[in-house]
């Protein structure tokens, strides 16, 4: 299986800002030495890379079907199916812009909820707001984003309890308003433009979220759930 947005992928490994933002979030689920994670959808990598890097004493595992895409170091070892992983044999599992290139979501949701422990940890961030979806969705294969609701409901119906959900990156909202009524973009990223993005708009865009707490606006959503 081949990613059609690597272009788009690339471009955004570019963002420091916004994805120090994601790992700093990720890295309070990881509470215990030693757990086993797995990376739902890992790309290229570097997500686990800089998880293993921060966690040396981690198993970390990288999932991404399209095996031309990942990269990740000798540190981390690669599966491309979830097959490969035993049932009741995860700590935790996360996933970054993954779910919304799943038709069947909640079978896939079904299947985590096998590979973890009991009390084991899911964190998911999704796209929100269907009325964002723009020509860069349907570019990278996006099925849909998300409303918070339709994610609670769905993470529920697989068996999980959710435990936190909540919008980030509110000023992102506004900006992915914008780039869907711009005619040109052809599902683009802009290096350039996201640069500037991410070193002068996203640290507003967290405070932002830190002043609302999640609760009001954001491009994507961030949900923690529990086995």
């Amino acid at each position: 299986m081949e990613y059609e947005g690597k272009d788009n992928l690339d471009a955004m490994s570019e963002a420091h800002v916004y994805n120090g933002y994601l790992l700093n979030n990720l890295k309070k689920s990881i509470d215990e030495p030693q757990m086993k994670i797995l990376d739902f959808g890992a790309g290229k990598g570097e997500f686990a890379d800089k998880v293993k890097f921060a966690f040396p004493a981690c198993n970390i595992m990288a999932l991404e079907p399209d095996e031309t895409l990942l990269q990740c170091s000798s540190q981390v070892v690669a599966k491309v199916s979830l097959d490969e992983i035993d049932d009741d044999s995860l700590d935790l599992i996360y996933s970054f812009n993954v779910l919304e290139h799943i038709e069947k979501d909640t079978e896939i949701l079904t299947q985590l909820y096998d590979k973890l422990v009991q009390d084991g940890k899911l964190v998911l961030y999704v796209p929100a707001f269907p009325c964002l979806y723009s020509e860069m969705d349907k570019k990278v294969g996006h099925w849909r984003r998300y409303t918070k609701s339709e994610l609670i409901a769905k993470v529920q119906q697989a068996g999980f309890r959710v435990v936190a959900c909540r919008y980030m990156d509110g000023i992102g909202w506004f900006a992915s308003w914008l780039y869907k009524f711009n005619k040109n973009s052809q599902g683009n990223v802009n290096p350039r433009l996201l640069k500037i993005y991410d070193k002068w708009v996203m640290p507003l865009s967290i405070l932002w979220d830190k002043l609302t707490l999640g609760s009001f606006l954001g491009k994507n959503i961030w949900l923690e759930a529990q086995k």
